[in-house]
């Protein structure tokens, strides 16, 4: 969790929005705007928890009293709802409101399930109005602090050691659900949460976010290597390729080609841009090496509590980059039936260039096996 005068900050522009937009309270469930001003992950299950914001009055944390402990000392708010399981949650959150003469205005986040709104309306006896809290929260989201993005770099040494040891401990014959295994285990050793870790071999790299199988290790393979991990929440992603012995010639060619696709747009995305712009550096390249028809997929997505979040790096999208505003940058070129190349880093926008938050060598990984 971050300091604690951070989540206060944030806090205070929620009460900011509720004065705004004329709402009574704003209602979350956990997700990543639940996590972003509670500063905890929960993954919620049948049973109710919730953050509530009453207009002028302290944030609250609605949960299953036989849980309240375990929440207690995850965050920075104090006030609990404690419901029994013979209690109706909803009853509760009624009766704390007290008897009010109108219907409630209510700011929703968007990842509320359809189930929980509706048994809310119907404790409060209907909703006077509802509004989307997400585009708010999302706005603050959007840029990192430098407390922030610290967290993003360490996750990336941590991503950098798991990702590298894999390719060291890679034998022939080993499954991609294996070398995923040697992955995890790493980031866990390491104190961080493992995400994701999609292993391709040879003709599986050709499929983008293919899920690792049973398919094992050969002489000449391929190996791409998409992971992830999270630390204290904040999540990096990175990808590397590596070759299970000598790359052919074909390798080689596509390989330097997404490189310097990446490596240019690195150099060149900057502080105003928009999307669209900084997709249109990388394709370029491959486009002009011929590939265009291979580069299937955006250049690269935001990042942080999330590890697909605003802003998208697309074609048409005239959003502009902003200050601390984190991204991925993974061109790509996918050969069906024969093997796929993406290099993927992090970068965070600054005035002065793009700070990157992974940390591998780019070149690829002459794996001995």
């Amino acid at each position: 969790m971050l300091d604690e005068s951070v989540y206060h900050k944030r806090m205070d522009k929620i009460h900011q929005k509720l004065e705004e937009s004329g709402a009574d309270f704003a209602f979350l469930t956990p997700a990543p705007s639940f996590q972003y001003l509670a500063g905890y992950e929960y993954h919620m299950h049948e049973r109710l928890v919730a953050l509530f914001i009453r207009r002028g009055a302290e944030p609250t944390i609605v949960v299953p009293a036989f849980e309240e402990s375990d929440h207690k000392r995850k965050t920075w708010i104090k006030d609990f709802i404690p419901w029994g399981e013979e209690e109706n949650p909803y009853s509760l959150i009624a009766e704390s409101l007290g008897s009010p003469q109108k219907e409630l205005s209510v700011l929703l986040d968007n990842s509320i399930p359809l189930g929980i709104y509706w048994n809310l309306e119907k404790a409060l006896g209907g909703y006077g109005k509802t509004q989307s809290i997400t585009p708010a929260i999302n706005k603050l989201r959007i840029s990192k602090s430098k407390a922030e993005t610290d967290l993003m770099k360490k996750a990336g040494h941590i991503i950098d050691d798991a990702v590298m040891n894999a390719f060291s401990q890679a034998q022939l014959g080993m499954t991609e659900l294996s070398i995923m295994q040697l992955v995890e285990n790493e980031i866990i050793r390491q104190g961080a949460s493992p995400t994701f870790a999609a292993v391709q071999f040879g003709e599986n790299s050709a499929l983008p976010h293919a899920r690792p199988s049973t398919r094992e290790l050969k002489k000449d393979d391929v190996v791409l290597m998409d992971c992830g991990c999270s630390l204290d929440g904040y999540n990096t992603d990175m990808t590397r390729v590596g070759v299970a012995g000598e790359p052919t010639d074909e390798v080689e060619r596509v390989y330097s080609i997404v490189l310097k696709a990446e490596e240019t747009a690195i150099d060149k995305i900057s502080l105003g841009m928009n999307c669209g712009t900084a997709d249109g550096i990388a394709r370029r390249i491959i486009e002009d090496a011929g590939y265009s028809d291979y580069f299937t997929h955006r250049l690269g997505h935001g990042i942080g509590l999330e590890v697909h979040e605003d802003p998208y790096l697309v074609r048409g999208s005239t959003e502009e980059l902003g200050e601390g505003m984190c991204h991925s940058i993974e061109p790509g070129i996918y050969l069906e039936g024969k093997f796929g190349i993406r290099i993927e880093d992090l970068a965070c926008v600054h005035a002065d260039g793009s700070e990157i938050l992974t940390f591998s060598p780019r070149d690829h990984v002459i794996m001995d096996v």
